[in-house]
């Protein structure tokens, strides 16, 4: 499990795993669990107040007897997007919507330096 390092508050977040309907706590970084074989649902999120659950992602897996699967589940960096999970690499979902609201975020301050340095300007 994986979230990007912008997502830094992401990591008081204990992330939720629903196997087969039965859920149990995650934790960031790699989770070890063994299955028997067959067909299992595989439901990842971060449990949170609004939205309730932020990165909701789902995965059908079938194991066949002996074998080990190894899939990644990303965090999304805009909290209303879903996570993604599957074999690695995943994308980081969300992506777009936060690189838009630091644009202008950082545009925002940008012009309100501006406004600072010609008002100083005027009045000196």
């Amino acid at each position: 499990m994986k979230r990007h390092w912008l997502g830094f508050m992401l990591s008081m977040i204990t992330p939720m795993i629903i196997l087969n309907g039965h859920r149990m706590p995650g934790r960031w970084g790699r989770t070890t669990i063994p299955l028997p074989p067959g067909q299992h649902h595989l439901h990842v999120h971060l449990p949170y107040v609004l939205p309730s659950q932020i990165g909701p992602a789902d995965l059908t897996v079938w194991l066949q007897p002996g074998m080990a699967l190894e899939v990644e589940y990303r965090a999304p960096m805009w909290a209303y997007s879903r996570g993604a999970l599957g074999p690695a690499p995943q994308p980081w979902n969300g992506k777009g919507c936060m690189i838009a609201l630091l644009v202008v975020a950082g545009g925002g301050l940008a012009l309100l330096l501006v406004l600072i340095v010609a008002m100083a300007l005027s009045l000196g």
